[in-house]
This record gives structure tokens, C-alpha cells and sequence, in this order.
């Protein structure tokens, strides 16, 4: 069994936390197990609305990080796609991989151009500063911002109605996917029309296993 950490970036409310808790359950690949820990200082950002909560909230899940057991966890995978803590700068006490980075790993691979979603700028340059970082910025066709409130996290359909524009534009432009830039908005169609969606959590979680070496 594979036992895998993953860390909220925010100080989420319980309603939220059992809500992305049963998310991963769902999306979890035979023969791992996922547990969602939240972020226990009580001045953790509830939201990422600029660069100072990016930064914040990277530091407290760096914290989260350094509690891990490796008698309980095999690996650490912070539950934010904008990969917190993750690379060779923050050493941890288990293998820790980003959803982003598995998931433009992937894509990378099957030579597919997309364009990013993400709910406000500050998420939308973090997302591509990560994406330099990792060495595949040819991949990406642009980050196009929802400018649509938090709450649009957990209603997976008003977060696809806000989105459904975007992949207009993406269709008319000749990008063929788009990547959703929050790693915690469920995605109930893998198809905005003739456009697809790229859920980065699932993806990720299907890629892990062919890169973590037991």
C-alpha cells in the first residue's frame, strides 16, 4: 500500500476538508491511500487572493512537511496545484511530488499544448512561474483567469460554467486542452465541448506510480 500525505495550502473549514478528503478517496489508484491534513496555524491564509498568501501558505505546508513520519507516509503530495515546498530547496523527510509538476510531466510527454485556467491572477502567474521552473513553458499556449470567488472551489458546476468560455476561445484559437488550475474543483465532464479538460489531481495520481520508486 502506498501511504500518501497530502497537505491542504489553506486553513480549510471542516465542511471542506471532508469534501476534498472524499475527492481523494475517489481519485486514488488501487493500492494507495490518501489523508488530507490541514493547516494547523490558525493565521494560515483561507484563501490565495495574491503573491503574500502564496508565499504564506508555502511555508506552512513546508512546516506541515517536516511532521511527516515515514512510518506512516511514503510520499508527501501537497493538495494545491501550485506545487508548495516542492523541489530540491526543501528537503523532506519522504519523496514529495506536485501535482503540476506530475501532471505537465505527462502532458509533456504526449506532446499536447494547452491552455491553464485558474480562478485569479496571482494563482494564473504562480502557475506559470511553475511551470518555467520546470522546464516546459513551450507546452503552455497561455493562463487565462476566471476571476470568480473561492466558493466556486466546491461547486464544480458554476466552476464549469465560468470555464466554458475560456474553452470557446481555446477552440476558436486551435488549443485542443485545457488544464483547470486548481487541484480541488471536480471536473464531472472531461469535455467542454470539443475541448478537453485536464482534471491535474486525477492525472497526477495516475502518473505517480510509474515515477515513485518504492
Amino acid at each position: 500500500m502506498l501511504r500518501i500525505k497530502a497537505i491542504a495550502p489553506l486553513r480549510l473549514d471542516d465542511e471542506e476538508v471532508e469534501r476534498r478528503q472524499q475527492r481523494y478517496q475517489l481519485l486514488a489508484t488501487q493500492g494507495s491511500s490518501i489523508t488530507l491534513f490541514n493547516l494547523i496555524d490558525p493565521d494560515a491564509p483561507t484563501r490565495l487572493e495574491n503573491y503574500e498568501d502564496i508565499r504564506r501558505s508555502e511555508a506552512l505546508v513546508y512546516e506541515e512537511m517536516l511532521r511527516t513520519s515515514s512510518d506512516a507516509f511514503d510520499l508527501i503530495l501537497p493538495d494545491c496545484v501550485l506545487d508548495p515546498a516542492v523541489g530540491a530547496t526543501f528537503p523532506t523527510p519522504v519523496p514529495t511530488y506536485g501535482i503540476l509538476q506530475l501532471t505537465s510531466s505527462a502532458l509533456h510527454r504526449s506532446a499536447r499544448r494547452y491552455l491553464a485556467v485558474t480562478r485569479n491572477p496571482a494563482i494564473g502567474a504562480e502557475f506559470a512561474s511553475k511551470i518555467r521552473q520546470y522546464g516546459y513553458e513551450g507546452d503552455l499556449a497561455g493562463v487565462a483567469t476566471l476571476n470568480i470567488d473561492f466558493c466556486f472551489i466546491s461547486d464544480h458546476r458554476g466552476w464549469a460554467e465560468a470555464m466554458r468560455p475560456t474553452a470557446e476561445r481555446a477552440q476558436s484559437a486551435g488549443v485542443q486542452t485545457l488544464v483547470n488550475g486548481c487541484s480541488a474543483v471536480d471536473i464531472d465532464s472531461p469535455m467542454i465541448g470539443a475541448v478537453e479538460v485536464i482534471d491535474p489531481t486525477a492525472l497526477a495520481l495516475k502518473s505517480l506510480p510509474a515515477v515513485h520508486v518504492h
